[in-house]
């Protein structure tokens, strides 16, 4: 995994290494789980809001991310499938 700055934003490259993990970071509604994203020498950390009442709002977030990391997912593995079979 690698992190870059490219002029708009962080760009981070995922590399076979990475994980993911969910982990909680104590007990209680003041310690709220968090999500990690690790490889190499990066850390990404999707951390909730403070303000709980947004925490709804943030779940609507991390399913709309996972929905669309299974659609970059699908994308990925068709085009893999039809470099295999040009190249087969």
């Amino acid at each position: 995994m690698t992190a870059t700055w490219d002029g708009l934003g962080l760009r981070w490259t995922v590399g076979a290494g990475t994980e993911v993990t969910v982990e909680e970071t104590g007990t209680g509604a003041s310690h709220p789980p968090v999500l990690v994203l690790a490889g190499g020498l990066c850390v990404v950390t999707l951390v909730p809001p403070e303000d709980q009442t947004a925490w709804t709002g943030c779940a609507v977030f991390l399913r709309r991310l996972r929905d669309h990391a299974e659609e970059l997912a699908a994308l990925l593995e068709a085009r893999a499938e039809r470099r295999d079979r040009a190249q087969g």
